[in-house]
């Protein structure tokens, strides 16, 4: 990535607190709760000059500003992004990290508000069940969520709109588009509204359909204008101005105009093959061809010479040119005006699309939760303020759609608490599916404080504040860290932040080291967590080492489990199945 530095003057907190007030027209920040975050002051004002300096001056849509809350959101750091794939597979198929498998969104606010939701999952159990409600109500009523899906799928991207409007850039299509999308949400307004359920009546209370924006927009351009581009006219409908309608007339009938003339002049030279034409060096000429070159008047002027024939200009054309030419500018002139006095009257209205597109966005979001939950089988998970989490037959989400058809994704069971078994310990060979149980209880976490339905038969979730996830061995050359550094600095992250409600999944830790150093730091960490004097932080460790089972004996909320495996006429099969106890290899001779 090309990058250059800023002058350090651009970050002045003074400079940046005045630049703020004075982009949402206030005279201090303590009106969005943001007044104390020196830091946070310097940045937002440094991306508004950043704006300026790249010739993005038009950002009046920008209106406010507001802080994320560290408490309403769960923490998922960088490593687990990667680890868990939620936005980009690690592997060489294309497509299927985990917001490509679940996204089902019409809208582009749609997919942008499904982005958020999964990096900044939530902490609320009440704010969750509103989500899960919706989508619940959403699986039973079919006709509801088919009239949803036929409304938002017509709307168009109406945030950018609103962008491209304040910095008066929106073209005529878009405009047509902002109308057509304004129709639809009156629908999807009145479809909330006549159900019977508090919910869906909130969200249609946040819609405005802005009956007179789309009204004006009706009037005053074309349903398909001809040009997309203003600056070429062709988009003011008739019956707005009564001079441009007049105009157009004329500009209209100047061909039958000039066909009156061609008729003329050729009936009265006498010449049968005399054509008038146009082009933007000399306007309006006519052209003879040389067999009737001395059949032409004396007051004809001529103007260009040919192989075969002669262009000259009368009097008559020229008187004729300039009124038609005057026509279309003064018609574009006109066409111009009228535009720009449009888009000053929508710019006024720009908060309220926003607050539009957030409600598409949001029942997009929830149809999509809604759809893909029928479709796969997912259950309703159960959110409390417990510290427990119990998953049955949990699945994964991303591997089970990869899979074959006729293949069938073998569930498991997980249980967490902070009493009885607050660490899993999962032992089994390469290729049994440890890594694939560790992530699937990881994003059926994720998925059930996002408000989606998870792919389990039950699913009770003690809700997560943090979610810590160190997968597999990967190095980072690049910044000079070697493989066993990398592990070293995402464990540290983990022990150091780690909290009462944490969800750690620890995948083969040591692999970067000696067997042996590799062992003692797994054991140790497993200790570290066990022992927290304040956080009893609920653990799955998958290892190879098979000496941690051991732990069990040592510290009383350590359980042993493994995946198993079978040996049949000297072939493995991997049964997939988390078993209770330590790691066994079962031979069968049937």
């Amino acid at each position: 990535h090309y990058t250059y530095r800023l002058d350090e003057w651009v970050f002045s907190e003074e400079v940046n607190r005045e630049k703020l007030c004075k982009q949402f027209t206030t005279t201090s920040l303590k009106g969005f709760g943001v007044d104390h975050f020196t830091s946070g002051i310097s940045a937002a004002g440094a991306i508004l000059y950043y704006l300026e300096f790249t010739e993005h001056r038009d950002i009046a849509h920008i209106r406010s500003i507001s802080r994320i809350d560290q408490d309403d959101y769960v923490w998922v750091d960088k490593f687990t992004i990667r680890n868990l794939e939620l936005f980009s597979s690690n592997g060489a198929r294309e497509k299927c990290s985990f917001a490509d498998v679940i996204d089902r969104t019409l809208t582009p606010m749609g997919g942008r508000l499904l982005k958020r939701w999964i990096a900044m999952p939530i902490k609320d159990p009440a704010k969750i069940n509103e989500r899960l409600d919706v989508v619940e109500r959403l699986i039973k009523d079919a006709d509801l969520a088919d009239v949803i899906r036929e409304q938002v799928s017509l709307v168009g991207d109406l945030e950018r709109i609103a962008g491209r409007i304040a910095a008066q850039r929106v073209t005529p299509r878009e405009l047509v588009q902002l109308k057509n999308s304004l129709g639809a949400i009156e629908t999807l307004k009145a479809a909330l509204e006549s159900t019977d359920d508090d919910r869906l009546h909130a969200l249609a209370e946040q819609i405005d359909p802005l009956a007179e924006v789309r009204e004006r927009i009706a009037r005053e351009i074309y349903p398909d204008p001809q040009n997309n581009q203003i600056q070429k006219g062709g988009v003011i409908a008739d019956g707005v101005d009564p001079e441009l309608d007049d105009l157009r007339r004329i500009a209209c009938h100047g061909k039958d105009v000039i066909a009156e003339i061609q008729r003329r002049e050729s009936e009265a030279t006498g010449i049968p093959s005399l054509k008038v034409s146009f082009n933007n060096v000399f306007g309006y000429y006519i052209e003879v061809r040389n067999t009737h070159k001395d059949k032409v008047p004396a007051d004809w002027i001529r103007k260009q010479t040919l192989t075969s024939a002669e262009r000259y200009i009368t009097q008559e054309l020229k008187e004729y040119e300039e009124k038609i030419l005057g026509a279309e500018e003064k018609m574009l002139a006109i066409e111009q005006r009228i535009y720009a006095g449009l888009v000053e009257f929508l710019s006024r209205s720009i908060a309220a699309f926003q607050r539009d597109a957030a409600v598409v966005a949001r029942a997009d979001c929830l149809r999509s939760f809604a759809v893909m939950a029928a479709e796969r089988g997912y259950c309703r998970p159960e959110l409390s303020e417990d510290k427990v989490i119990d998953i049955r037959d949990g699945r994964h989400p991303v591997i089970e759609t990869l899979m074959d058809v006729g293949q069938q994704y073998i569930p498991n069971d997980v249980y967490l608490d902070d009493t009885s078994q607050q660490i899993m310990m999962i032992t089994g060979p390469n290729m049994a599916g440890k890594s694939a149980l560790l992530r699937q209880t990881a994003l059926i976490v994720l998925m059930a404080q996002m408000g989606s339905f998870v792919p389990a038969s039950s699913a009770h979730i003690g809700v997560v504040d943090k979610i810590f996830t160190r997968v597999g061995a990967s190095d980072n050359i690049s910044q000079g860290e070697s493989t066993f550094m990398v592990e070293m600095l995402e464990s540290a992250s983990i022990m150091n932040n780690l909290s009462d409600r944490s969800l750690i999944l620890l995948d083969e830790i040591g692999r970067g080291t000696s067997t042996y150093d590799g062992m003692s730091i797994a054991w140790a960490m497993v200790e570290y967590i066990h022992n927290h004097p304040a956080a009893r932080a609920k653990t799955m460790f998958a290892t190879h080492y098979h000496e941690l089972n051991e732990l069990e004996e040592l510290l009383p909320r350590v359980k042993n489990y493994n995946v198993s495996v079978k040996e049949v006429n000297r072939t493995i099969l991997f049964l997939r199945k988390l078993v209770r106890g330590g790691c066994l290899l079962y031979t069968s001779d049937a």
